[in-house]
């Protein structure tokens, strides 16, 4: 299958342009389209798109990753006619076509669509005039299609509108689309359509509703009451499984505006998103300012303490030693005069005590009144503080000195040996370096004046703050559609089995019975299938990614039924890693190319920006891979992605060439001119 044709009249900035492509054969499978930014690239996928789907392509342009700011149908074309479109018989018009063919059996067939979309005299969009013609070319000959059949043709012939965005994308923003809806929904929803599970469910949903009428003309009435209730309890789950749903996309679609935006901005302040404004910048110029205070005070204190700095260490801990030994001195002397006075006391207690004189007798008192009895005891007390205590000096030579005055110097010691010996150096170049900042600072608020990059950083911070604010809503509404979804499947079970219990105890409900059994033989079927391909698609991913990927960061990738994604390292072990924004879209390319190959779809490719993220060894990988496959790959490439010299080394792959070139027009839109057989020089 690959596109043969596309044809497109005041579409956009095409005013009129056409395109052909050769049957994709001998290693020649690759259509290189080079335009500049803003020239057309993306334009010309949103046709393909618009063409083939009319008014189910809007909304798979966010599928696709376009994010287009507009996703209502009528807003879109009004926008879409070429400024310098001319008018016919006072109206307007677009018009597009396209034509995709695939080869059976050695012969060619194909389908050609045309679409005409009308607008009246004052360029506005006249919804009820639109028209579309499809023909299918059978044996050379062009034979007009049913429009009421042209969903079979698509399927038949080209894609259905379901798989498109696995083909049609941007490469950049699909990573975007992906990680927004999660990459475990997003494959469960590829997996599942190319693999024509989409197709079994609506059958089986046919089958449940013939089930239904079956029931309710044979059933007795208390068990159709019974099946009611647990229907009513099925539709009222899927009715707030729907709405999560529907809030969910919706804030899915706000998120990708905002982060849009975001991208937006960064590309057009050249930075992250930690480009700074004026008022961040003056913030930062006083930090660095109290910061060199704060270390020139250190600095002074340093010099201060100088004279004991300068003495040997040796010196300085035989000074400590003895400071502490009379600091101890001090305080044993302190706490001895502190109960000095309570001697007097003791004697007083201990001559007034009866006991005292019951042991003396009579000769109590004269003993007592002696003089020299007084003096023993008070020799007695002295000696409870002598010989004085270990760690004690037995001389004070630093008289002078109080017991705080004698901690402080102990401190003083004690912080000066604890300080490395480059401690003031150290000072010194943090003073040197805040220096250096505090003048990177100023010249950037110098290049700041006269500039509007204060609003735009300010709009940069609103996009980044509105991104995490989206994406916490988005990941609460998605636990709440996850928890519906298995709420859903419970209540299903419930009325599977009231149903079967119907059906089994009436042997008029046979009809009823087969169609209940073919029901659980398709989804034991589509749970097989999608098992199976699951593992499938996760070694050919695991193949595909390690072939195009320069690193060993991803060694094995896991699938499982419901679309959940494992990253395994050589170890055999999970892996939680962080990949680029260029990992992640080697990730998402080789997903879609094992998507392709293991469901044996042999769509063509249109992919928009496929390589700007991505380094050289990255882009050689996607190039042979690209070149390795049988279906038509047509790039929409810049400059600065495919280079000459890049071009020169894929020319054995290239079917066909278009250089897309836009000039602007004085109504500020653009005319973009198609030259075929050439690519950036």
């Amino acid at each position: 299958m690959w596109i043969h044709s596309i044809r497109l009249l005041n579409f956009k900035s095409y005013k009129e342009a056409a395109f052909s492509f050769p049957e994709p054969k001998n290693g020649q499978n690759i259509i290189l389209i080079g335009a500049m930014n803003g020239h057309g690239k993306t334009t010309l996928l949103e046709a393909v798109y618009l063409c083939l789907y009319d008014t189910d392509a809007v909304s798979h342009l966010q599928r696709a990753g376009l994010n287009s700011k507009d996703i209502n149908y009528p807003n879109f074309l009004q926008a879409a006619l070429h400024h310098k479109a001319a008018p016919q018989y006072g109206r307007y018009r677009i018009e597009l076509e396209i034509e995709i063919r695939q080869r059976r059996q050695g012969k060619i067939y194909g389908l050609k669509i045309r679409r005409k979309w009308h607008f009246n005299e004052k360029r506005q969009f006249e919804r009820e005039s639109t028209e579309t013609r499809a023909d299918v070319l059978v044996d050379d000959r062009y034979l007009p299609v049913d429009l009421a059949e042209l969903d079979k043709y698509l399927n038949t012939y080209a894609l259905p509108f379901d798989y498109a965005p696995f083909f049609f994308f941007d490469g950049e923003k699909i990573v975007q689309a992906a990680e927004r809806s999660g990459t475990g929904m997003w494959l469960n929803t590829a997996l599942k359509g190319l693999l024509g599970v989409t197709l079994l469910t609506r059958l089986a949903a046919s089958l449940g509703d013939y089930r239904k009428r079956c029931i309710s003309e044979n059933a007795g009435q208390k068990m159709q009451e019974d099946l009611e209730r647990a229907e009513n309890a099925l539709t009222s789950a899927q009715a707030q499984y729907d709405v999560f749903r529907e809030e969910w996309e919706k804030m899915q679609q706000e998120w990708a505006h905002w982060d849009s935006e975001r991208s937006r901005l960064q590309q057009q302040l050249g930075g992250g998103s930690d480009i700074r404004t004026s008022q961040d910048l003056l913030m930062q110029r006083e930090r660095l300012e109290k910061e060199m205070d704060d270390f020139n005070a250190k600095i002074k204190a340093a010099v201060k303490a100088m004279p004991l700095a300068f003495l040997p260490s040796d010196g300085l801990n035989v000074l400590k030693g003895k400071l502490e030994r009379e600091a101890n001195r001090l305080h044993h002397e302190a706490g001895r005069e502190q109960i000095a006075g309570r001697v007097n006391d003791f004697w007083s207690a201990f001559v007034g005590s009866g006991k005292v004189k019951e042991v003396l007798g009579r000769s109590a008192c004269a003993i007592l009144e002696d003089p020299l009895m007084k003096e023993a005891v008070a020799e007695c007390w002295n000696e409870l503080f002598y010989p004085l205590p270990e760690n004690c000096a037995e001389t004070i030579e630093h008289n002078y000195l109080s017991k705080n005055a004698h901690a402080e110097i102990q401190n003083e010691i004690s912080r000066l040996q604890g300080m490395p010996q480059g401690r003031i150096g150290s000072l010194l170049a943090d003073i040197e370096q805040r220096r250096s900042e505090q003048k990177q600072v100023l010249e950037e608020l110098e290049l700041l004046k006269g500039s509007n990059k204060d609003e735009l950083v300010e709009q940069l911070k609103q996009a980044n703050k509105q991104t995490d604010i989206l994406k916490e809503r988005s990941g609460s509404l998605k636990s709440n559609v996850l928890q519906k979804e298995k709420e859903c499947r419970r209540r299903k079970d419930e009325v599977s089995k009231l149903q079967d219990k119907i059906s089994d105890s009436n042997p008029l409900m046979v009809k009823s019975r087969r169609a209940g059994q073919v029901e659980k033989v398709i989804a034991a079927l589509t749970d097989a299938l999608t098992r199976q391909k699951a593992v499938e698609i996760g070694e050919t991913a695991t193949r595909i990614n390690r072939a195009i990927s320069h690193d060993e960061r991803i060694h094995k990738i896991s699938i499982e039924a419901d679309g959940r994604m494992g990253l395994y390292g050589s170890s055999g072990r999970e892996a939680q890693v962080d990949l680029s924004a260029g990992q992640m879209q080697i990730l998402i390319m080789s997903l879609v190319s094992a998507l392709a190959e293991v469901t044996r779809y042999p769509a063509p490719f249109v992919i928009d920006t496929p390589l700007a993220r991505l380094d050289e060894g990255h882009r050689d990988g996607l190039f042979r891979h690209w070149s390795g496959l049988e279906q038509q790959v047509i790039l929409l490439s810049q400059d600065t992605e495919i280079t000459p010299e890049v071009y020169r080394r894929l020319d054995p792959h290239i079917g066909r060439t278009y250089l897309v070139e836009a000039e602007s027009l004085d109504s500020a839109g653009a005319c973009s001119r198609v030259t075929a057989d050439v690519y950036f020089e």
